[in-house]
């Protein structure tokens, strides 16, 4: 009876200790997931709109768009497309 017992016990145990490490490693990768990006102000110059390189911002939505030097007074700031033009949004990154 207390042979199975402390076999439940050990095997309870590396149960335990699994799930522990797959949960630490799943936070891992989600903090990784958090993809940074180079943010870029459109400025109007006549009629071509040119993308100036800015601060760095994050691709996933964070509740707040990102702007020049976090200001939210400042211009918004987005990510080059496929053709080099600044159309994709960006957004803050979280402390």
């Amino acid at each position: 009876m207390k042979t199975r017992f402390k076999n439940r016990l050990g095997v309870l145990a590396v149960a335990v200790a699994l799930t522990g490490a797959f949960a630490t490693q799943a936070m891992a990768e989600r903090a990784k997931s958090a993809t940074e990006a180079q943010g870029y102000e459109r400025v109007v110059n006549g009629n071509e709109v040119e993308c100036q390189l800015q601060d760095m911002c994050q691709i996933e939505n964070t509740g707040i768009l990102c702007t020049v030097d976090y200001n939210p007074d400042s211009a918004q700031l987005y990510r080059l497309d496929q053709f080099g033009n600044c159309t994709q949004e960006l957004y803050r990154p979280l402390p």
